[in-house]
């Protein structure tokens, strides 16, 4: 809550420009002074609303020629004030609020000078390559974003379709044990309402159910579930994590990624990149020959399959390299479009 001071908070008293008659006002009107009473009354709404921290700011200065004083509604609140000497140090050390060098994050609260990502991922690419102030947004200055029911909706298949595939390494699992496992991950937040949730949980059982009859007399049994990587580009940590690794019966591996999202046709995924990330760690972290690279669209339950050569795994260490040496550049233009539709930033962003 900011501009917390005498003729700011509470604004000096306007009247309105067509007075209402109180004969006509069917409301019970506040006692004494009411402009006062209303703007106590939004005081004590604001700082109720606080969900973590709540800051009550103000200045002794605005520009003009006298100090200003403190609001009463700040006195009536009781909290003790501390007053902070400036120095002509001070103002060296002060850096705008979402500027890169910003230290005004938690529990990430450092200063930013040159930024250096600790690690990327396929998804991080993803996202500075779409937009680099989204980038910004999520990876340099922390912001949160709200819960998102296409996120949790896929994390809640993606943790049971690991669930399921643990167990039936070693035992016989029925579809009432499949879907009794969707029921303990299933993540209810993000959705627009309860109706929304509702639907969207009976779709994943269908997904399921129809998985599961296509996948219940697996003869192949994985070597890796949720199977996490980390290489080295260029000086820079690139992470990963691979949903299903199958052993084949040549010696090589077939790495499988679920997607809940909408499907991708052969032309599409012959030129995924993130599959592409996918066989370079398996590759160099894990030892093992990717020799087929598959998709399984949950929502058509087909399998879409592709290979990847040493020429087209090279080329995407040198997407991930020049995008790290963006970043680090501080390279966070904007690229407006229609993602910015989907984009968590947009009510913030002045771009979107």
């Amino acid at each position: 809550m900011i501009d917390l001071v005498s003729g700011r908070f509470p604004t000096r008293n306007r009247r309105d420009v067509i007075e209402v008659p109180d004969k006509i006002v069917k409301e019970t009107l506040p006692s004494g002074n009411s402009h006062e009473q209303e703007e106590r009354r939004l005081f004590y709404v604001g700082m109720t609303r606080a969900r973590k921290y709540l800051f009550l700011m103000f200045a002794k200065n605005y520009g003009g020629k006298r100090e200003k004083r403190q609001s009463g509604y700040v006195d009536e609140t009781g909290i003790k004030i501390t007053k902070v000497k400036q120095t002509s140090e001070d103002s060296k050390d002060q850096v705008g609020l979402f500027g890169v060098e910003s230290g005004f994050r938690e529990p990430k609260a450092r200063k930013i000078g040159k930024f250096k990502p600790p690690f990327v991922s396929y998804s991080q690419i993803d996202t500075y390559k779409t937009c680099p102030l989204r980038y910004k947004y999520s990876y340099v200055l922390s912001v949160p974003q709200p819960p998102n029911h296409v996120f949790s909706f896929g994390t809640s298949i993606h943790d049971t379709l690991r669930d399921f595939h643990t167990k039936l390494m070693f035992d016989d699992v029925s579809q009432q044990n499949l879907l009794e496992i969707y029921d303990q991950n299933w993540i209810p937040v993000g959705y627009m309402n309860k109706k929304h949730a509702e639907q969207r949980f009976e779709e994943g059982k269908e997904l399921l159910k129809d998985y599961y009859m296509k996948n219940k007399n697996l003869k192949t049994k994985p070597i890796a579930l949720e199977k996490g990587f980390n290489i080295r580009i260029n000086g820079t940590k690139l992470y990963g994590r691979i949903d299903r690794v199958d052993k084949l019966s040549d010696g090589g591996v077939e790495i499988i990624d679920y997607k809940t999202g909408k499907p991708k046709d052969q032309k599409a995924v012959d030129k995924d990149m993130q599959i592409t990330i996918y066989a370079l760690g398996v590759k160099e972290a894990l030892g093992y020959d990717p020799k087929k690279l598959s998709f399984y669209f949950l929502e058509n339950g087909q399998k879409i399959t592709t290979t990847r050569d040493k020429k087209q795994i090279d080329s995407a260490k040198g997407v991930v390299s020049e995008v790290v040496d963006r970043i680090e550049s501080g390279e966070f233009g904007a690229n407006p479009g229609f993602h910015c539709d989907g984009c968590s930033y947009k009510e913030i962003c002045p771009f979107a």
